[in-house]
Formats: structure tokens, C-alpha cells, sequence
């Protein structure tokens, strides 16, 4: 029986996991998240605050049986872009991995896979990233806790005798509430509160913005490739869809999705503009009958994380794209369109109720 535990399963890219691989047969899903979940009910669902090592132990213990570990995990700081380079928070990080290895002591684990992102090339720090970013281009820095983690796991490995495989997506579009980094949710609110302002949608940022994006089922199916595939083993991959997406130009399709006009890009910064309309949203929720209607719940710090990804009028030299071709190499050529992958995450949300159609 291959058991696989899942941490961060409430996650945009836990998520992605859980709904993956619940109900399968053969596989027994362990699904770990400090909130009580609303979704995948026939899986086993887990509370534990990684940051407590004696709290983890306790909530592993019972599964002393694992085989395969999605890691998904993450502590963000309020602030989030400044939480991305404070070395506080990449000590705290990589101490919730290692008390969830530690937990989980003895088990007969044979693949690990870690999700660290393009912070790995040093985005988040101002400074120009090779483009396109290679994995061999990674730049270690102390602020960022990918690297630590990396290392740790990689001496666990080599104690253990187990797998592991480093996954790098860009933006990652998916379905969560809550979440720090939830574009996808974002973006539907955004619309919505445009539309119920009776305003034009405007794209809050440079109308040349050029990025990659990863669809997070996407993400779940480059997790399960790699644990029997062994070019993939104690290596990092760069994942994307495979396209690239011009945001103004996608904010069109948009337009037409919600039912409205197409305004002029705007200089804006969503994270201070969107939450003054949190009681215009509570009185959409409440007349729709959604099942979070709370603003700040469903969005977590995610007008933030739109903020870092759009709100610039200043195009940087080269947009942050990154090589895929290593994936390729060893196998993995998964793909999807970005424009169709975001609409259709986006009726998914409005299928659930967290978003109103």
C-alpha cells in the first residue's frame, strides 16, 4: 500500500495533491493542515501546527507507515514580499520541515518532493534573474529557505535511503481559500467587485507584462511522475504550463467572462484599494449563498501576492521567464493553456460557491 502525506493540503498546490490522489486504489491519503477542511471528505485529515515539533510528532505518529511526502507547507509574514527576505522566516520554514521528518522517524518513506519556486533565481530580491532560468542557476541566499531545506532533506535522504525530487513552478494557479498566494481567487474577486461597482475592468499593471504560470494540477501530476522516474530523482525541475501569458491581454478574456467592459490599465495597488469593498463582498456573499464570505478568509494575503506579480508600472528588462526543458528531458511534458487553465479554475471556484457566477 503506498501512503502519502500530504502537507499544506489546503494549499493551492495541496489541494491540487489531495484532489489528485483521494479515493484512488492502493493509495491511502493523509491530508496535513492546521484548518479544518471543507472538501475530499474520504481522506485522512490531520491538525498539527508544524512550527510545534511536539505537536507534530503527536499528529504523525499514527503514520509511522508512510511511503511518499508531498511537502506544500509554508509559513508566510504578514508582510508578505518582506517575509520573502527575512532570514526569521526562512529559519521558521525550514524547522517545519525538519520537525515533520523528524516525525515521521522511522517510516519506510521512498519519495519526498519539495515545492520551492522562482525565489530560487532570486526574483524576490529586485535583483535580474537569468532568462530564461535554468535550475543550474539557482542563487543561494540566506533569507530564502529553500536551499536549507533542500540540504536537510537531502541528509535525510542519504540516512534513509529515499527520493526526493525539487519542484520549481512559477505563478501557480489553482483553487483554495485562504491561501497567501491564490491568483486565481484574486482575479474572480476582482471581477466580481468590478462588476457589482458597475466599473470597467482595469488590468492593474504594465499592459506589457510577460510571465509564465503553473496550473497546480499540473504541479500534482509532475509529483507523481517523478516518484518512479530516476532522472527525476535528487534533482530540481522548473514547471509551466508551457505558455506565456500577457496579462493585459488575458484581462480581455476576463472582461468577457464576468460580462463586463474593458477599461484602460491602471496604476493601482490592489492590496490598499481592494479591502475597502470587504462589506460590499459580505453583502454578494450573503445574497449568493457563498460558502466563505468573509473577504479576508477567502483571500488570505493574496492581494499582496497580486500586488507583487502585477501592480508595476515599470516592466522589468526581461520578463522572469523560466527553461522547462530539463522536465522535458526526463519525461515530463505535461502541459496546458494558461488563459484556459485560469477560466476554468475560476468556474470551479463559482461550482463550489466561493465565487459567484
Amino acid at each position: 500500500m503506498t501512503k502519502i502525506l500530504i502537507a499544506g493540503a489546503q494549499g493551492v498546490v495541496g489541494r491540487a495533491m489531495v484532489e489528485r490522489f483521494a479515493g484512488r486504489p492502493g493509495l491511502e491519503v493523509v491530508a496535513l493542515s492546521r484548518r479544518a477542511p471543507d472538501f475530499a471528505p474520504n481522506v485522512c485529515w490531520v491538525s498539527a501546527d508544524l512550527r510545534d515539533p511536539q505537536a507534530t510528532a503527536r499528529a504523525l505518529a499514527p503514520h509511522g507507515d508512510t511511503t511518499h511526502v508531498v511537502y506544500a507547507a509554508l509559513s508566510e509574514q504578514e508582510n508578505l514580499v518582506r517575509g520573502w527576505r527575512d532570514a526569521g522566516n526562512a529559519a521558521l520554514n525550514t524547522a517545519m520541515l525538519r520537525n515533520t521528518l523528524d516525525a515521521l522517524g522511522a517510516a519506510p518513506l521512498e519519495h519526498v518532493t519539495l515545492m520551492q519556486g522562482t525565489k530560487a533565481y532570486g526574483v524576490h530580491t529586485g535583483r535580474p534573474m537569468r532568462v530564461p532560468a535554468r535550475e543550474q542557476d539557482a542563487v543561494r541566499d540566506p533569507t530564502n529557505f529553500y536551499f536549507e531545506q533542500e540540504d536537510l532533506l537531502d541528509a535525510h535522504a542519504r540516512k534513509a535511503a529515499f527520493r526526493w525530487t525539487v519542484l520549481r513552478p512559477q505563478i501557480v494557479l489553482g483553487v483554495a481559500v485562504g491561501s497567501a498566494m491564490n491568483p486565481v481567487a484574486t482575479l474572480g474577486v476582482y471581477a466580481i467587485l468590478s462588476r457589482e461597482l458597475g466599473i470597467p475592468l482595469r488590468f492593474p499593471g504594465h499592459p506589457h507584462l510577460l510571465t509564465e504560470c503553473t496550473d497546480a494540477r499540473l504541479i500534482a501530476s509532475a509529483a507523481e511522475w517523478a516518484w518512479n522516474e530516476p532522472r527525476a530523482h535528487q534533482q530540481a525541475f522548473n514547471i509551466t504550463n508551457g505558455d506565456a501569458i500577457v496579462w493585459s491581454t488575458f484581462f480581455e478574456r476576463l472582461a468577457q467572462e464576468f460580462g463586463l467592459e474593458l477599461g484602460e490599465p491602471a496604476d493601482m495597488k490592489l492590496a490598499s484599494e481592494m479591502p475597502r469593498h470587504a462589506a460590499l463582498w459580505q453583502k454578494i456573499a450573503q445574497r449568493e449563498n457563498l460558502a466563505v464570505q468573509d473577504l479576508d478568509q477567502l483571500l488570505g494575503l493574496s492581494w499582496q501576492y497580486a500586488d507583487a506579480t502585477w501592480a508595476s508600472r515599470r516592466p522589468l528588462p526581461l520578463p522572469p521567464l523560466v527553461s522547462t526543458v530539463k522536465a522535458r528531458q526526463a519525461g515530463f511534458a505535461d502541459c496546458i493553456n494558461t488563459d484556459d487553465c485560469i477560466i476554468d479554475l475560476l468556474r470551479t471556484m463559482q461550482n463550489l460557491r466561493y465565487l459567484p457566477k
